[in-house]
């Protein structure tokens, strides 16, 4: 995986630098690599965990939201960790209590699959380079040695009939050697492993045939720029351990092993008053269906959050390149497959930057007066090396008090081998069926990117209501026009503005104060890219990731609500997150409420995105509605 470690010796040495628990921590910090070891630590002296063990999770178990809220400096501590351990094939969670030093709970989860770990990666591509049956496959194709050959292991999705019901598996696929480095442009078409990780073998080819292997069309490595050294700057934003400041603005920041970058405590100063806006926020889930049914592909619907994690597969930032020169780089602690503590180096940046554009501005014909304000922003960036592809995730704030969360897509595009060069060649149309033709041999195919973003917002306090503000037709004055219509969201659930031609806001407000000109104090949530899933809802690739069906879904506030399609999605069959949790239909207006925004885009692969993809960006946008009582940098 992309995280960059240190060896455990190093770990243990950097833990003797670090706090102890219960030594002042601000109660959403991240585990310490001592937090970290002490859990583990528990868990065997209380009998639960060996060295056979394999621990998919182990990361801060977040106090309710009351005991946050009324934390000061200085106080005693409420630190947990909340632990997913896989032992003797069966999938545990546990809840340590640091402070205490005891194990809270201990419980067996049936029936479910852990997430996957990069030592299972590493696993699953030597088992399968080494059965027999691979191996005679690949003699079929001309490969007599397998020594240049790659393989990566992609998560399972849901099993296969009976004979793969119940097993721990992935679905490899292996690439020829590319002299530029480049893994995934010469994929070995047609040919899967079905790898049960716990028997250790293959179970399963998948064999449709031999296709030409393509040649000379990477070239990924043309263009690559040596990363610049960081300078000493001078920054208008203060980091102190987990929180920054900014301008007006504060917050709380975390990585978190399977989220990613959490984003907590989110205020802004208002004139004096410390206004919460967000209480907690991350990306909940990823789903990534591929539009090609045959049986090398049919089963390539990832849930890359659940599956793999996008804290572990966080990726070194370098300067110049990922992020400005002059930017602050943050370190990560997370916890291991073996529970031991790695430190992922400059995984996170933290750079304020000119957008070169007004915040605001006005030219005054009649007197030629003219005022204006450049914009400045602050940006918060993590980049997730997720196989082929990387996600360049950005908290933005500006001074106006909009907050943006913004995904760049980059990488390089799943390929798929074919016959076809040319599109002249009779077999173009068959080849290019899910896809188009970005290299000779090479088909781009077509597919979905689906993030689903948990923001629970809580405007001047946890009480608040959903708007749906519907913009509908009216006439008056012998025209006609629109009118905004407002209705509150009473229960919780999907929500769809496509019934209304799209013309739908979404505003959160508090409906138990009023700013200066007697109305509610809200933030709206504009939509930026929430194309919907084009799947048959009784697909079982959709019923795993439910979420991508609408662009928003509500629900009442549960700190165990975390994750857009449940907390097990590896191997999963679906039903599970927000179909669940909105089937108790629990009351939102004037509640604690949570929103799950999905940022859906369909990708149709360009030959200009091979061999390496040029960022695509997608946005969401939290802008203020009557949080202040007028423009804040006026």
């Amino acid at each position: 995986m992309a995280f960059p470690v240190r060896r455990p010796l190093a770990a243990l040495l950097l833990a003797t630098l670090c706090r102890m628990p219960g030594a002042g921590a601000h109660p959403l910090d991240p585990l310490s690599p001592d937090e970290i070891g002490a859990a583990v630590a528990v868990l065997r002296e209380a009998g639960r965990v060996d060295d056979a063990t394999r621990f998919a999770l182990i990361e801060l178990a977040e106090p309710d939201k009351a005991e946050v809220m009324r934390w000061q400096p200085g106080e005693a501590e409420f630190r947990k960790a909340f632990v997913v351990a896989r032992r003797a094939r069966e999938v545990y969670e546990a809840v340590v209590d640091l402070a205490a030093r005891k194990l809270e709970s201990w419980r067996l989860v049936p029936e479910v699959q852990s997430g996957l770990t990069s030592g299972e990666w590493l696993q699953a591509g030597r088992i399968t380079r080494a059965d027999p049956g691979w191996q005679a496959a690949m003699r079929k194709r001309g490969y007599d040695s397998v020594d240049d050959v790659a393989c990566a292991p992609l998560a399972a999705g849901p099993a296969a009939g009976f004979a793969e019901s119940g097993r721990r598996l992935v679905r490899v696929v292996c690439f020829a050697a590319d002299a530029d480095g480049n893994l995934w442009s010469r994929p070995i078409e047609g040919l899967v492993a079905v790898v049960d990780l716990d028997a250790l073998r293959v179970i399963r080819l998948i064999d449709t045939g031999a296709v030409p292997t393509a040649e000379g069309n990477s070239g990924w490595g043309e263009g690559a720029e040596t990363p610049r050294r960081a300078v000493a700057a001078t920054h208008g934003f203060a980091v102190a351990g987990s929180e920054v400041r900014w301008r007006g603005w504060s917050f709380h920041y975390r990585m978190d092993r399977r989220a990613g970058l959490v984003v907590s405590l989110l205020r802004y100063d208002d004139r004096g008053r410390k206004r919460l806006v967000l209480y907690r926020g991350s990306l909940a889930e990823m789903f990534v269906p591929y539009m090609d049914g045959g049986p090398a592909w049919a089963f390539r619907n990832f849930m890359d959050e659940g599956e793999w994690g996008l804290g572990l597969a966080s990726s070194p930032l370098a300067p110049g390149i990922d992020c400005p020169v002059d930017a602050t780089f943050l370190d990560a602690v997370l916890a291991g497959e073996r529970g031991i503590a790695l430190t992922g180096k400059s995984v996170v940046c933290l750079f304020e930057r000119e957008t070169g554009a007004p915040l605001w501005r006005h030219s005054e014909t009649a007197t030629g007066a003219y005022r204006g304000r450049a914009a400045v922003e602050l940006v918060l960036r993590s980049i997730a090396s997720l196989g082929n592809y990387d996600y360049i995730v950005d908290w933005v704030l500006d001074e106006a008090g909009a907050v943006r969360i913004e995904v760049g897509a980059t990488g390089i595009a799943a390929v798929k081998g074919v016959r076809t060069r040319d599109m002249r060649e009779p077999s173009a149309a068959a080849d290019t069926a899910s896809g188009d033709l970005v290299a000779a041999n090479l088909v781009g195919v077509n597919h979905d990117h689906f993030l689903s973003f948990r923001l629970d917002l809580d405007i001047d306090g946890a009480p608040n209501t959903l708007v749906r503000r519907r913009l509908v037709r009216d006439r008056a004055g012998g025209r006609s026009l629109w009118r905004a219509v407002d209705e509150a969201v009473r229960y919780e659930g999907p929500l769809d503005a496509d019934g209304h031609g799209g013309a739908e806001l979404w505003r959160v407000v508090n409906p138990n104060i009023t700013n200066g000109l007697g109305q509610f104090p809200g933030y709206e949530l504009r939509r930026g890219h929430s194309a919907g899933s084009l799947l048959a809802a009784g697909d079982v690739a959709q019923r795993r990731a439910a979420f991508s069906a609408a662009p928003l879904w509500v629900t009442a506030y549960d700190r165990g609500e975390l994750y857009a399609a449940g907390d097990y999605p590896n191997q999963s069959r679906g039903g599970d997150g927000l179909p669940a949790y909105v089937a108790q239909h629990r009351p939102v207006e004037n509640a604690d409420l949570v929103l799950w925004y999905t940022m859906g885009f369909h990708h149709l692969p360009r030959p200009e995105e091979w061999p390496v993809l040029p960022v695509i960006w997608h946005r969401l946008t939290l802008v203020p509605y009557g949080f202040f009582d007028r423009n804040p940098t006026q």
